[in-house]
């Protein structure tokens, strides 16, 4: 069963929903590109489906947590032509970090599922393993790392859990240049687990302990450029807040951008991102929607660049304590005060 691109047709459905989708088909779709004319055409069709599909589709799933002494992120991901996978950890409030990043050929010792509802994704080369299992339907996962760091090991077994009740985010919308992205996010989950450090053990208690999740299928641009952030803490009111946002924001009608307030969902527009002044690691950065006035201070930060003749990718994520106040749909305020997430300035020519 396919539940964006249907037989026959050529484009997917631009919605969004509140649960992930089983069989998110988003390679199904056509897009504009140099062997598009093919599309269709007797053996040369299979050409083109085949060159799409491998080398123009990326997908990923990226997860973070965060505890009271650490905060730890990893991801899974492929672009066809390469892979790449990563996991750094960054101690609180001191900000040493601890990494391992790798890119990989083609998709060489990586596996990533087709949607985030079940399967596994993995990740392997010397000096990094990273594991992540979907299960209940893309509602919990568990995740296995396991890293040479500069400094030492890493080690660390994770699990996430969202309620019966809890509302993720999936949505498909158009991207410029006739291109696609599929996403799932979620910013509310419940984290336990341990991770291991060069010997010392960080707990993620229930209650104490929180994640978040994206994972995305994307017919990228050729040239892609955002910024994105991703928290989940708790209030100063006791509630579990999680925000995803992203600017620029894709032209559509349905947006990432949300706020989770224990769980539940709501959309946030008009939103801003803002760095000043920019491509400093050291800046501040600030978060404003209609709902959201929200300021982050930097922790710690990491990096990952890759330059070739036809690649150039840059990934940067700020480690940061977000501080300010997300106001709810029915007017309530929720204060926070230095939640612990993530700031990514994203530049890549593929």
């Amino acid at each position: 069963m396919s539940d964006l691109v249907a037989p026959r047709s050529t484009s997917p459905l631009v919605a969004a929903w509140d649960h992930p989708l089983a069989s998110p088909n988003l390679q199904d779709a056509r897009i504009t590109h140099k062997l598009g004319p093919l599309a269709g055409m007797p053996v040369l069709g299979r050409v083109e489906s085949a060159y799409r599909q491998r080398f123009r589709l990326k997908s990923w799933q990226y997860m973070t947590a965060v505890s009271d002494e650490l905060f730890v992120a990893f991801a899974v991901g492929t672009a066809g032509f390469a892979s790449n996978g990563f996991v750094y950890a960054a101690e609180l409030p001191s900000g040493k970090v601890h990494k391992r990043f790798a890119i990989t050929p083609f998709t060489v010792g990586t596996q990533v599922a087709p949607s985030s509802t079940t399967g596994e994704h993995r990740f392997g080369t010397r000096g990094l393993s990273v594991k992540i299992e979907n299960r209940d339907l893309g509602r919990t996962f568990a995740a296995q790392l396991a890293a040479q760091t500069e400094t030492g090991k890493l080690d660390g077994e994770l699990g996430f859990a969202s309620g019966a009740r809890d509302e993720h985010l999936s949505l498909c919308v158009p991207l410029p240049g006739g291109r696609w992205n599929y996403t799932h996010k979620f910013a509310a989950f419940a984290v336990t687990g341990h991770v291991t450090i060069d010997g010392r053990r960080f707990t993620f208690a229930p209650g104490r302990s929180f994640g978040t999740m994206d994972f995305t299928k994307m017919y990228a641009l050729r040239h892609a450029v955002w910024r994105w952030v991703a928290l989940c803490g708790k209030s100063r009111q006791g509630a579990v807040i999680g925000l995803n946002l992203v600017d620029p924001t894709p032209n559509a009608p349905v947006s990432e951008n949300a706020a989770w307030i224990d769980g539940r969902y709501e959309p946030l527009a008009n939103v801003q991102l803002v760095v000043d002044p920019p491509g400093d690691v050291r800046s501040p950065w600030r978060v404003q929607a209609d709902s959201v006035d929200v300021s982050m201070r930097g922790i710690a930060h990491v990096e990952q660049k890759l330059d070739l003749p036809l690649v150039k990718h840059r990934l940067r994520h700020v480690v940061g304590a977000f501080s300010g106040r997300v106001r709810t749909a029915s007017g309530h305020v929720h204060d926070l005060e230095s939640i612990t997430g993530i700031a990514e300035d994203y530049d890549t020519w593929w």
